[in-house]
Parts: structure tokens; sequence; C-alpha cells
């Protein structure tokens, strides 16, 4: 296990990841939050509930982190790893209202959360309320900040809580493994970034990103700083289970997954709308460099550029391999994308080619752990939202995200400013990516320019 040593003069003060140096200003902000409402059906034993996620606090230090910024510099600073700390829990009784059912409400506490606010230096950096419809049926809401959590970590969450739960109830142990500490993740960067394997890296990145340009999408109308909207707007799109199989299938025979599938269509779409064959996403993925992090709660989430040049493709099927062996080469060489900035500070420098709209890739990836239920004495069960919400407080891009819906529904969001682009222009974008990703699921070897 790495060892790191500690800075300043307590023993529990560490350096900054580097997903938390935050120069601008925009990561602390108190409405860069994640929230997670947890159905809860059985007979609950709220004071079980307390402790288990005191435990599930106590075992995760980044859950009883506070980061301290250098005045001068965003980039520095410290996290202060504190003692255990109870979670503030509130509970509150739900009357029933005429016409809503009790799945509705669920969904609107959720919805409610999406618009929460938490202070990053709030501690610990998770409140927790629950919602009683009776003595067996409750919703538990989590709201955490962004910088000491992430969408890989809330399925954490929820398994942890749910074990930790069961222990206390049957007093039986539970068998979770010990997570390694958060902060050792800053450790590893530095012994990375500063050791041999560095070297080949950066290569891989000056040869990759040499003479790219971040793709963008023609916005309707000249916008910026002054012009923003008080929230973006979203636009949500989808594959019912049954045409979402015939995806799956046509991964299985390519040797690809979903996520290649997506960039091979926006290649596609990109050529389409922008005339371009040669262009580079700026993707999010769960940024764990190592299956030591997989058990880990923390903020690990990464940006990785992919560059994808395909002039040479030839069918849907070269756009799918073409997007596979990028996306392997970019994980493969994955380092904090503030290190590519740094060899290439013009890349996310606007075009004199305006207005237009930078792209971000959001693939949401889920952790091994939510391949298999949160086991418990009572259900657990992740409240879903029928649709999409506005939810990056990050303004002027336009963000495309990617989930996989229980039980295989496909859905794709599209974040974007209002006062950049018109709805119908979203939804015209929107439609023509699901029809390409349709037309490469049932037609591989057609050529990819007669769509």
């Amino acid at each position: 296990m790495v060892q790191l040593e500690s800075v300043g003069k307590s023993v529990n003060q560490y350096p900054l990841t580097s997903r938390q140096g935050d120069p601008d200003c925009i990561m602390r902000s108190p409405r860069d939050v994640i929230g997670v409402a947890l159905r809860i059906k059985g007979v609950l034993n709220p004071d079980a509930l307390k402790s288990a996620l005191d435990e599930v606090v106590a075992r995760h230090e980044a859950l009883r982190t506070r980061i301290s910024y250098s005045e001068t510099d965003g980039n520095l600073g410290f996290q202060e790893v504190l003692p255990p700390l109870p979670v503030p829990l509130t509970v509150h009784d739900i009357p029933m209202i005429s016409g809503q059912t009790r799945d509705q409400i669920a969904i609107d506490l959720l919805a409610e959360l999406n618009d929460g606010a938490l202070p990053f230096f709030a501690t610990p950096p998770l409140r927790a309320a629950l919602y009683r419809f009776d003595a067996d049926d409750a919703v538990l809401t989590l709201l955490a900040h962004h910088l000491y959590c992430d969408g890989w970590s809330t399925d954490i969450l929820r398994r942890e809580i749910a074990a930790c739960y069961k222990a206390k109830v049957t007093g039986i142990p539970h068998a979770l493994p010990t997570p390694v500490p958060y902060r050792e993740f800053a450790a590893w960067e530095q012994d990375f970034l500063q050791g041999e394997k560095a070297a080949p890296t950066h290569r891989f990145w000056m040869d990759r990103l040499a003479g790219a340009e971040l793709c963008t999408l023609p916005a309707d109308r000249i916008h910026g700083p002054d012009t923003l909207t008080p929230r973006t707007a979203v636009r949500n799109f989808s594959i019912d289970p049954q045409n979402f199989a015939k995806v799956v299938a046509c991964t299985a025979e390519s040797r690809c997954s979903t996520w290649h599938v997506f960039l091979a269509a926006f290649m596609a779409l990109a050529e389409k709308v922008r005339g371009r064959s040669d262009i580079t996403l700026l993707t999010v993925n769960n940024g764990r460099p190592s299956k030591m992090f997989y058990d880990t709660i923390g903020f690990f989430s990464n940006v990785v550029p992919v560059r994808l040049d395909f002039s040479n493709c030839k069918s849907f099927r070269d756009l799918l391999l073409l997007a596979r062996d990028a996306s392997a080469d970019a994980q493969q060489y994955q380092i904090p994308f503030g290190s590519i900035l740094e060899m290439f500070p013009d890349l996310r420098k606007e075009s004199d080619d305006q207005p237009a709209l930078p792209l971000v890739f959001n693939y949401y990836t889920r952790s091994p752990l939510a391949q298999h239920d949160a086991e418990s004495t009572i259900g657990f069960e992740q409240v879903m939202l029928p649709e999409e919400l506005p939810a990056s407080f990050f303004r002027g891009q336009c963000v495309w995200s990617f989930l996989v819906v229980q039980p295989g529904e496909f859905r794709c969001s599209v974040e974007y400013e209002p006062n950049a682009v018109d709805p119908s222009t979203i939804d015209r974008w929107g439609s023509d990516f699901i029809s390409l990703i349709m037309a490469i699921a049932d037609e591989p070897d057609r050529s990819w320019k007669s769509r």
C-alpha cells in the first residue's frame, strides 16, 4: 500500500489530489453535489440505520474530510481527515397527497436533491434524510459534495449502508473489504507522475494530440457569460430494451462495448453536422487507475481526451473498431487532465469558428459492486428518475450523458445552454444520434456515409 507523508503541522493533513485542484473556484461551488435516493422496504430500525451511516463514514475517509484551499492558488492546499463524525440524519413522516403515488413521491424527493446545495467545507460532507410513508416503507436521501464523492462512489455507498445495517440488526459482522483511504490516491498519482511510467505516457499524449482541436457543435446564435439563462436545459432520448438488446448483440460480435457504439455514432453525426473526420472528444470516466481503489469512496472522475481520425473508415464497423482502439489507448495512458493541459495549454481555447458549443461526453459507468443487489434484512433500492434533469452547474458546455437504465433501457441526455441553441436543434441531433446507433446495430458493415 502506498504510504504518504502528511503535510503541515497536523498529522491528519494531506496533499490534494489532482481532482480536488480548483484554480477557477468552480469545483468548490455548493451546487456541485451528488444526490442519491434509496427506497427502503421492510420494517426499518431508524437507530440501526443511523449507526450504519456513521460506520460507513468511519470506514471511508473521504466522507469525513475537509479541504482547505490556498488563497493564491486553487491547485494548492490540503485535505484534512477528521475523526469519525456522526452523519446528520433528519426524519420526516410523509403525508399522502391525493393523486400522488409513493413511487412518484420518491422520484420527487430525488428531483429535489438535484437542486440541493452543500458547502464544500461542511463536515461531514454527507447529509441524510429519512422520509417515512409508514413503518415498512420509506425513502432515504443522501447528499454529498462532489469533491468527496462521484457516481461510482454512490454504488459503494448504497451497498455499504445495506451491509452495515444488516450487521447492526443481526449482530453478525459484515464481510465488506477494507477500503484503501482516498488520501492515498494523491500518493499514487505523485509516485506515477514522477516515476518511470510517466515518460511513455507523456510521449503518447504529445504524439496523439499534436494538432488536435476539440470537437464542437454549431450554436444557433452568439452566446457568452452575459447571456446565460438562470439554468441549463435538458433533452432526453432513449432506446427501448428490445432495440437496445440489438445494440448489445452488435457489440459482442465486434468485441466492443456500448460506449464504443456511442462514439462511433457520434463520429458519423459530427461529420454530418461539422463536416470533419478528425475529432477530439473530452470524455469523463470513473478515473480509478487501479483496482486497489475500486472499493474506495472519493472523487476520482477524470476527463480523458479521445482523438478519432476516421477519414479512412469505410463502414460503421470500421468506426466501431476505431472507437474501441482509441478508447483503449486513452484509458491505458490516462493521466490527470490538468497534466494534459500543461502539455497543450491551448487545447480548450475557443476557435474563431463561432458561435460553437464545447462538448463533454459522460458515460455513467457502474461500479462492479452495483452488479449485485445490496444484501440486507430489508430492501435498499435505488430510485431512478424517469428522465434526466439539469445536473451540471458548469456553464457554457454541451454535456452528452449516457446511462443504461435497468432493465436494459438506454438513455441519452443532452444538457445545453438555452441561450445558445434551440430545443429543435438538440432534438434533431439527438434523433440523428439514436438513428445512427440503431444503424450500427442493424447494419454494421454498411457504409457509414450512406446514411
